[in-house]
């Protein structure tokens, strides 16, 4: 009868932790840092309450949206309207998208970049390599 107990106490143990499990895994998709929307073919990437473009995001950001450019042909918008900071890390993970998105025949535009990205930005000579719009709608309209 111990056994009976500890087996039934077993079977509680496992349907919790699989709860939990399955919680956990919800909890890791709605944490999305990127939210997706399409609009004229084109994919809009842009942040979700986040001001700071850092290390703490950037392995996030590249697993979002990297199997999107990893598509041949498609088209990606990252919007950075609420962005004010960015790090080398931010930059770096920039630089990986677009890498990704040229050899699969993909393309990305950034787009809304405040006036203290776009100094970082210039200061690297990047707006040479990237293609940045000054917002949503001349993206849309440049592809």
């Amino acid at each position: 009868s111990t056994q009976g107990y500890s087996s039934a106490a077993s079977d509680v143990y496992k349907r919790q932790k699989t709860t939990n499990l399955n919680q956990n895994a919800l909890l890791k998709i709605k944490k999305m840092i990127t939210k997706l929307t399409e609009q004229k073919g084109c994919i809009i990437a842009e942040f979700i309450d986040l001001k700071r473009f850092t290390l703490a995001v950037t392995e996030e950001v590249k697993s979002e949206l990297k199997p999107i450019l990893s598509q041949e042909g498609n088209k990606m918008i990252f919007d950075f309207k609420n962005i004010e900071f960015i790090d080398s890390s931010g930059i770096g993970c920039i630089i990986s998208l677009v890498k990704t998105a040229k050899s699969n025949h993909s393309e990305i535009k950034l787009c809304n970049i405040s006036s203290e990205v776009m100094d970082v930005l210039e200061l690297l000579h990047l707006p040479m390599i990237l293609d940045i719009e000054p917002d949503l709608a001349s993206a849309l309209t440049s592809f």
